[in-house]
């Protein structure tokens, strides 16, 4: 098993923590739908999800693997970055607890500030520390662009405290802040970042050919980001220049895609020498980056964009893709191939039931969102997705389960084909610990 630092292991076993935290939010959101529960106020605990879900699960583990994988130990050792991972942590439970009691107050919006500073002092240092190494031009391009992204999507928060502060009517300019910030972290902070360690683990097995095409497309991928962040304006018909600029954001994320596929063509030899759970799991993170691309592309279209964009179950299902489906599932799939979870069988099993109930989720959420564009919603769907936050719910926990008793009690036993991928990371990458 690859040696796992105290640091890494107390961080990847937080991020799992929360992400159970998540699960359970999500599983109370979906009883106080089908059971009365009047001691539950359902949208000051929905704020408490969505924002420990970006704060405390997705941002603690993506910062996590940016900090101990792509910068050195020398620099990665640096106290700094254990204080800002403490502060992010310290800002997502405090809204945790601050939510569910007063919904947006002073200890709430206190706390969503703190964040935001906090990932402010993170992204300068890290940003810093990035330009001094000797990543190759890719992983240089999509972790700092990552970190770009999650400093500028503050300027969503930062309106909406201006229009409650103001208490202006502005519902144009309130639900587009939602959307900036929305767009910046799902489609610019969490895609770029995993993009980037994806080609972190992998470049040094990719032949140069693989290297080039993959250095095109993290180009490719950051130019789509601010141009497609036009699509999220065309739900209150905008002015002739925004659709303009939301066309080429369309035609971007169309190019993207097929680039993408030309890419994962090139590696494919590598993607496929990983284990079977790996292959499974990541694969199906990579085909939910694939549908979130062409759902975004496809707003273009006014009739449909208008119909989504009305939907709120559809806009809950394109939510879920991107959280669940896509970043969720591809850091799981990252903590096996690189070592951190074990690959037991008790683990396994946690990780394939979670995948099922995301997978039974999207397609829950998305039957219910075609359900009310056609008018042939049921009552049913309530019940399904109760389950299948039940099943969430369940698997997360096992995960946690499985990785605290998994270490340092025993070593799980890795496949043969996995340990020879890990040992040649280890020789190729001695900035891994």
């Amino acid at each position: 098993m690859i040696n796992i630092s105290g640091r890494k292991k107390f961080w990847i076993g937080i991020a799992l923590i929360n992400l159970a935290i998540v699960a359970v939010l999500g599983f109370v959101l979906r009883s106080k739908i089908l059971f009365s529960m009047p001691f539950i106020d359902y949208k000051n605990t929905l704020h408490a999800h969505s924002h420990f879900a970006f704060g405390g699960w997705v941002t603690v583990a993506l910062l996590t693997l940016l900090t101990y994988e792509v910068l050195p130990v020398s620099m990665n050792r640096k106290p700094v970055y254990k204080w800002f991972l403490a502060g992010i942590l310290l800002a997502a439970i405090g809204m945790l607890v601050s939510f569910p009691v007063q919904g947006y107050g002073f200890y709430s919006i206190f706390f969503s500030t703190l964040l935001v500073f906090v990932t402010y002092g993170y992204s300068y240092v890290f940003i810093k520390d990035v330009l001094k190494t000797k990543n190759s031009k890719t992983i240089k391009l999509l972790s700092i662009a990552s970190v770009i992204y999650l400093v500028i999507s503050s300027v969503g928060p930062f309106t909406l405290a201006y229009l409650l502060a103001t208490k202006s009517g502005n519902a144009f300019l309130y639900r587009d802040s939602i959307y900036t910030y929305l767009h910046l972290q799902y489609n610019g902070f969490f895609t770029l970042a995993i993009m980037a360690l994806l080609f972190n683990r992998i470049e040094h097995l990719l032949p140069k050919a693989g290297l080039n095409k993959a250095y095109k497309f993290a180009h490719i991928l950051n130019i789509t980001v601010l141009p497609s962040m036009f699509l999220c304006y065309l739900w209150h018909y905008p002015n002739t220049l925004f659709r303009v600029i939301a066309l080429a954001g369309s035609l971007s994320l169309v190019v993207c895609t097929v680039y993408f596929f030309i890419t994962a063509y090139s590696i494919r030899s590598v993607l496929e020498k990983t284990t079977k759970p790996v292959k499974i799991i990541g694969l199906t993170a990579l085909a939910a980056f694939t549908l979130k691309m062409a759902m975004q592309a496809f707003t273009i279209f006014p009739a449909l964009g208008h119909l989504i964009f009305s939907n709120r179950p559809m806009i809950i299902a394109f939510l879920h893709l991107v959280l669940l489906g896509f970043v969720s599932l591809y850091l799981i799939a990252h903590f096996l191939y690189a070592g951190y979870m074990p690959t037991n069988r008790r683990s396994i099993t946690a990780v394939y039931v979670f995948t099922f109930a995301v997978v039974a989720n999207e397609v829950v959420l998305f039957m219910q969102g075609t359900g009310v564009m056609f008018m042939t919603n049921s009552a049913l769907y309530a019940q399904l997705l109760w389950a299948t936050g039940a099943a969430l719910l369940g698997g997360a926990i096992l995960m946690v389960r499985s990785y605290y008793t998994a270490y340092p009690k025993s070593k799980p036993v890795i496949p043969v084909q996995q340990k020879s991928i890990i040992e040649s990371q280890r020789k190729n990458y001695n900035k891994y610990e």
